[in-house]
C-alpha cells in the first residue's frame, strides 16, 4: 500500500493514561500526520459504538488501531464489510487482531517475586475486572489478576479478604485513594496491576504516613514508564515493551493489511521484571 493511500486511525477511550500517551508517542515516530489521526472515544459501551461508526464514515481509515478497547461484534462486522481491519492493543475480540504483553504471565511473575521475598499478605490493585454500568471489564486486568492468583495458589497463599481493589482510571489519584485501605488491612506487599502511575500514588501515601518501602510494604507496578525510574524509591515493575508493540502494530497495518483482514493474528510479547528499590 502506498503512503498516499495509507490512513491509520488510532483510538482509545480517553488518551488519558500514561500508557496510552507513551503508545501515541511511539506511533508519532513511525507515521506522518497525513497518514495518521487520533480519535478519542469513551469507556461507555453505547457511546463507543457510535464513535466507532463515525470514525469509519468521517475518517475513512484503511486500518483502525484501538488501544484498550474491545469493539462489539456488530462494529467488527461493519469494519470488515468495509475492508477495514482492526488491530487491538492490550485488548482482545473475536475476528480482529491483537497485540499485547502476556498479561497473565506478568501477573504471575509479580506474585512469584513478592513470594520469593517472603511476603505473605499480598494485595492487588487492579483495573476494572467486572463489567458494570455500561462499562466493560478490562482485558489486561482480568489476565493480570488471574496470573497473580495462580502464583499465590501454587504457594499455598491467597489474597487477604478485601485486598482486591479495583480502580477506574489507572491514575495516580486511584493509588492515593487505595493505599489507606491497604495499610489498614495490614498487607506486606502490593502488586499494582493498574499500572505505574497508580503505584506512584501508593508510594506518595506511604511517604506521608511514614511507611517504609519496601521494609514495611513492598510495591510492584506494571508498564515501566519513565516515572518508575525517577520515583522515590525507584519502582520495581513489570515492563511492557511498548516500542516493540507499536512497531508490530505498524508493520501489521502497513504490510499485512489484507492478510489480517482475512486471518486476524494474535501477537503476545514477553513481560520482564525490572527490579528497583520498592520491592
Amino acid at each position: 500500500m502506498s503512503n498516499q493511500s495509507l490512513k491509520i486511525v488510532v483510538t482509545a477511550p480517553y488518551f488519558g493514561s500514561l500508557f496510552q500517551i507513551a503508545i501515541l508517542e511511539h506511533f508519532k515516530k513511525l507515521l506522518s500526520p497525513e497518514n495518521m489521526s487520533f480519535r478519542s472515544s469513551t469507556g461507555e459501551v453505547n457511546k463507543q459504538i457510535e464513535i466507532l461508526k463515525k470514525i469509519l464514515t468521517e475518517n475513512k481509515p484503511t486500518v483502525l488501531i484501538s488501544i484498550s478497547m474491545s469493539p462489539n461484534p456488530d462494529i467488527i462486522s461493519l469494519y470488515r464489510a468495509n475492508n477495514v481491519p482492526i488491530i487491538l492493543l492490550d485488548e482482545e475480540a473475536l475476528g480482529v487482531s491483537t497485540i499485547a504483553t502476556d498479561n497473565y504471565t506478568g501477573g504471575r511473575i509479580a506474585a512469584e517475586y513478592l513470594i520469593s521475598k517472603g511476603r505473605k499478605k499480598i494485595a492487588i490493585v487492579t483495573g476494572r475486572v467486572q463489567a458494570r454500568e455500561n462499562y466493560g471489564g478490562n482485558y489486561n486486568a482480568k489476565l493480570r489478576l488471574a496470573g497473580f492468583k495462580e502464583a499465590l495458589r501454587n504457594s499455598g497463599l491467597a489474597i487477604p479478604s478485601g485486598c482486591v481493589l479495583e480502580v477506574p482510571n489507572y491514575s495516580r489519584e486511584d493509588g492515593v485513594a487505595a493505599m489507606p485501605k491497604l495499610i489498614d488491612a495490614g498487607v506486606d506487599a502490593i502488586f499494582c496491576a493498574a499500572a505505574d502511575n497508580t503505584a506512584l500514588g501508593l508510594l506518595s501515601v506511604a511517604r506521608e504516613r511514614g511507611i517504609r518501602i519496601p521494609e514495611d510494604i513492598a510495591i510492584i507496578g506494571f508498564d515501566d514508564l519513565p516515572a518508575a525510574q525517577t520515583s522515590t524509591p525507584g519502582l520495581t515493575t513489570i515492563r511492557q515493551p511498548m516500542k516493540e508493540i507499536v512497531e508490530a502494530a505498524y508493520n501489521m497495518a502497513t504490510t499485512q493489511r489484507d492478510e489480517i483482514l482475512k486471518r486476524p493474528k494474535k501477537v503476545l510479547f514477553k513481560p520482564e521484571l525490572i527490579i528497583r528499590k520498592s520491592a
